[in-house]
């Protein structure tokens, strides 16, 4: 090393900042894509294989929404309970349908998630009366998300033993999927 080298190598001094709380908001978030998309690949799209491609154009979109949020668990809910008015509407009428997630997360679709937001503020306004209007909706996202974070016997039994008590099967079985789904990978 020559004389100007050793000057320049002394005089540039890199300085590292530590950020505190970004890598755990990145790992929250990256958790939260991925059981968000565990949710909506079973609730409505369940017997369809994508590609890998697919798959993270999906969960990219999924992120950004997430990303965008002040509170993110509470962006997952209300995704979650925005994927069942959802799969409501198609399961109402054997002509409707979901296109490829991709196309149905894109912010910029009307008629896909972003169609979505009116019936979730139109249930929101019900529960300003009626707190437990349509609770089961709510609880089925809370139920997943504690599942992918504590999954034991007692805690599988309660949610499943509250969607019993409800008289819910669809979202009991909803339940059921979207937990083994997320527990096997898919």
């Amino acid at each position: 090393m020559n004389m100007r080298q050793a000057q320049t190598a002394n005089f540039y001094q890199p300085t590292f900042t530590v950020i505190r709380g970004l890598l755990g908001q990145a790992t929250e978030i990256e958790k939260l894509t991925n059981i968000a998309w565990s949710f909506a690949h079973t609730a409505l799209w369940n017997s369809c294989i994508f590609s890998e491609k697919e798959i993270a154009e999906a969960k990219l979109r999924i992120k950004e929404l997430l990303l965008a949020a002040k509170h993110p668990t509470r962006c997952y809910n209300i995704f979650c309970q925005r994927v069942l008015l959802a799969r409501q509407y198609v399961l109402a009428s054997p002509t409707r349908f979901i296109p490829l997630p991709s196309v149905w997360l894109d912010n910029q679709n009307p008629l896909g998630f972003a169609g979505t937001k009116a019936w979730y503020l139109n249930i929101k306004k019900q529960r300003a009366s009626l707190p437990n209007y349509k609770i089961e909706l709510k609880a089925l996202g809370v139920a997943v998300l504690e599942m992918s974070e504590d999954p034991t016997p007692k805690n599988f039994q309660y949610w499943k033993n509250y969607f019993i008590e409800k008289h819910a099967t669809g979202l009991l079985n909803l339940f059921l999927h979207t937990v083994a789904n997320h527990q096997y990978g898919i």
